[in-house]
């Protein structure tokens, strides 16, 4: 837990920072201001490019599980009380390890 006097300063620090920046967005040229939108643009692309690429490959991991059907969860574990596949019991009826 951070104390207050921490989040205080924490605070003050962003509202300086926050000052800080618009000053600065404040006192630059058009050339400058285009430079750094133009930057902000290809940093923000990139980002969405990242999640694109991500989203692409899990959607294809997803598409490439094969189904199958081990039937109800109705056999219970009596050591930890868990729900298991009858068809993934053990040949001694027995399960010996949660998962």
């Amino acid at each position: 837990m951070v104390s207050e006097a921490k989040q205080g300063i924490a605070g003050q620090d962003s509202a300086v920072d926050a000052a800080a920046y618009r000053n600065r967005i404040e006192t630059e040229t058009p050339a400058q201001s285009q430079a750094r939108r133009e930057k902000y643009a290809e940093a923000h692309q990139l980002v969405r490019n990242c999640q694109r690429i991500r989203d692409e490959a899990i959607h294809f991991i997803e598409a490439q599980v094969e189904t199958h059907n081990c039937g109800h969860i109705n056999v219970i574990f009596q050591f930890r009380k868990s729900n298991n596949f009858a068809a993934k019991r053990p040949s001694d009826g027995k399960f010996s390890s949660c998962w």
